[in-house]
């Protein structure tokens, strides 16, 4: 099976461990990436809508039903 090419509205892994979703994807290579809002820390980074690279991403964990490509 090959790697999920990541994409929006995917669930991901980024290579510092944390799991985030993909809001937006802004160009072939960067996304606006969701952290959630459960820690201060977490709303923080996601208020902050800095932009990840796809180079950032370790494994996509999730696609949601209907947006395979």
């Amino acid at each position: 099976m090959s790697e999920l090419i990541p994409q929006e509205c995917d669930v991901v892994i980024l290579k510092t461990g944390e799991r985030v979703g993909l809001m937006d994807q802004l160009d072939e290579t960067h996304f606006l990436p969701d952290y959630g809002v459960e820690t201060p820390e977490q709303e923080e980074k996601t208020m902050a809508m800095m932009p990840i690279s796809i180079d950032d991403i370790e494994k996509v964990v999730y696609r949601p039903k209907g947006t395979l490509k």
